[in-house]
Protein backbone atom coordinates (compact mmCIF):
# COMPACT_ATOMS: atom_id res chain seq x y z
CA UNK A 1 0.00 0.00 0.00
CA UNK A 2 1.79 2.97 -0.85
CA UNK A 3 2.23 5.57 2.08
CA UNK A 4 0.51 9.12 2.21
CA UNK A 5 2.36 12.21 0.73
CA UNK A 6 0.59 13.94 4.02
CA UNK A 7 2.11 11.38 6.70
CA UNK A 8 5.35 12.67 8.71
CA UNK A 9 8.79 11.05 8.38
CA UNK A 10 9.99 10.21 11.79
CA UNK A 11 13.00 11.65 12.51
CA UNK A 12 16.25 9.43 12.17
CA UNK A 13 17.24 7.58 15.33
CA UNK A 14 21.09 7.72 17.02
CA UNK A 15 23.14 5.37 17.42
CA UNK A 16 22.82 4.50 20.92
CA UNK A 17 19.09 2.93 19.28
CA UNK A 18 17.25 4.97 22.52
CA UNK A 19 14.56 6.21 19.93
CA UNK A 20 15.33 10.09 20.50
CA UNK A 21 16.66 12.53 18.49
CA UNK A 22 19.45 14.55 19.51
CA UNK A 23 18.29 17.90 20.48
CA UNK A 24 18.38 20.90 18.45
CA UNK A 25 21.32 23.85 18.97
CA UNK A 26 20.26 26.78 20.52
CA UNK A 27 19.42 29.70 18.12
CA UNK A 28 22.59 30.98 16.15
CA UNK A 29 22.55 34.90 15.99
CA UNK A 30 23.54 35.83 12.99
CA UNK A 31 26.58 38.86 14.34
CA UNK A 32 26.01 41.22 11.49
CA UNK A 33 22.43 41.03 11.55
CA UNK A 34 22.57 41.70 15.59
CA UNK A 35 25.65 44.46 15.37
CA UNK A 36 23.02 46.35 12.71
CA UNK A 37 19.95 46.16 15.16
CA UNK A 38 22.25 47.11 17.99
CA UNK A 39 23.09 50.05 15.94
CA UNK A 40 19.27 51.21 15.54
CA UNK A 41 17.86 50.97 18.96
CA UNK A 42 18.15 54.11 21.17
CA UNK A 43 20.99 54.66 22.70
CA UNK A 44 22.60 52.06 20.30
CA UNK A 45 26.48 51.90 20.34
CA UNK A 46 28.91 51.40 17.34
CA UNK A 47 31.09 49.56 19.79
CA UNK A 48 30.69 45.42 18.91
CA UNK A 49 30.33 43.34 21.57
CA UNK A 50 28.65 39.75 20.01
CA UNK A 51 27.35 38.78 23.57
CA UNK A 52 26.11 42.04 24.57
CA UNK A 53 24.85 43.03 21.44
CA UNK A 54 22.86 39.74 21.06
CA UNK A 55 21.33 40.10 24.82
CA UNK A 56 20.54 44.01 23.99
CA UNK A 57 18.79 43.62 21.19
CA UNK A 58 16.87 40.24 22.75
CA UNK A 59 15.69 42.46 25.77
CA UNK A 60 14.47 45.46 23.00
CA UNK A 61 12.36 43.15 21.36
CA UNK A 62 11.18 41.79 24.64
CA UNK A 63 9.92 44.80 25.86
CA UNK A 64 8.56 46.09 22.23
CA UNK A 65 6.38 42.85 22.15
CA UNK A 66 5.11 43.01 25.83
CA UNK A 67 4.65 46.82 26.12
CA UNK A 68 3.98 47.81 22.10
CA UNK A 69 5.63 51.41 21.73
CA UNK A 70 6.49 53.55 24.04
CA UNK A 71 3.73 56.40 23.52
CA UNK A 72 0.78 53.88 23.80
CA UNK A 73 1.48 53.76 27.82
CA UNK A 74 -0.63 57.55 27.82
CA UNK A 75 -3.59 56.09 30.03
CA UNK A 76 -7.11 57.12 27.68
CA UNK A 77 -8.39 60.84 29.57
CA UNK A 78 -10.98 60.63 31.45
CA UNK A 79 -13.08 62.90 29.11
CA UNK A 80 -12.52 60.29 25.94
CA UNK A 81 -14.09 57.59 28.55
CA UNK A 82 -16.98 60.08 29.26
CA UNK A 83 -18.04 60.64 25.53
CA UNK A 84 -17.61 56.96 24.76
CA UNK A 85 -20.16 55.95 27.52
CA UNK A 86 -22.08 58.77 26.63
CA UNK A 87 -22.39 58.38 23.29
CA UNK A 88 -23.37 54.24 23.73
CA UNK A 89 -26.07 55.55 26.85
CA UNK A 90 -27.79 58.05 24.44
CA UNK A 91 -27.97 56.24 21.68
CA UNK A 92 -29.18 53.07 23.89
CA UNK A 93 -31.89 55.85 25.14
CA UNK A 94 -32.66 57.13 21.80
CA UNK A 95 -34.22 53.87 20.81
CA UNK A 96 -36.17 52.97 23.86
CA UNK A 97 -37.86 56.15 23.87
CA UNK A 98 -38.92 56.05 19.96
CA UNK A 99 -40.02 52.53 20.57
CA UNK A 100 -41.92 53.44 23.92
CA UNK A 101 -43.59 56.67 22.39
CA UNK A 102 -44.65 54.59 19.26
CA UNK A 103 -42.26 56.88 16.98
CA UNK A 104 -43.87 60.30 18.18
CA UNK A 105 -40.75 60.99 20.25
CA UNK A 106 -37.47 61.67 19.70
CA UNK A 107 -37.50 63.16 16.87
CA UNK A 108 -41.15 62.56 15.10
CA UNK A 109 -40.17 64.21 11.67
CA UNK A 110 -37.75 61.76 10.70
CA UNK A 111 -39.77 58.56 11.65
CA UNK A 112 -37.85 55.35 11.19
CA UNK A 113 -34.58 57.48 10.72
CA UNK A 114 -34.62 57.80 14.76
CA UNK A 115 -33.08 53.87 14.39
CA UNK A 116 -30.75 55.00 12.34
CA UNK A 117 -29.64 57.75 14.82
CA UNK A 118 -29.83 55.69 17.91
CA UNK A 119 -27.93 53.07 16.21
CA UNK A 120 -25.65 55.77 14.60
CA UNK A 121 -25.34 57.13 18.17
CA UNK A 122 -24.45 53.50 19.99
CA UNK A 123 -21.80 52.96 16.78
CA UNK A 124 -19.66 55.81 17.71
CA UNK A 125 -19.25 54.55 20.49
CA UNK A 126 -18.83 51.00 20.08
CA UNK A 127 -15.38 52.51 17.33
CA UNK A 128 -14.29 54.87 20.52
CA UNK A 129 -13.91 51.47 22.80
CA UNK A 130 -11.34 50.03 20.71
CA UNK A 131 -9.27 53.11 21.50
CA UNK A 132 -9.57 53.16 25.14
CA UNK A 133 -6.88 52.04 27.70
Amino acid sequence: MPESKNRRKKPARRPGGSGRTAPAAGPQVDEELARLAAEGLPGGSTAYDPDATAAAVAQELTERSRHGSPESHAPTPTWYKAVMLGLLVVGLLWLIVYYLFQGAYPVPGIGTWNIAVGLGLMMAGLIMTTKWR
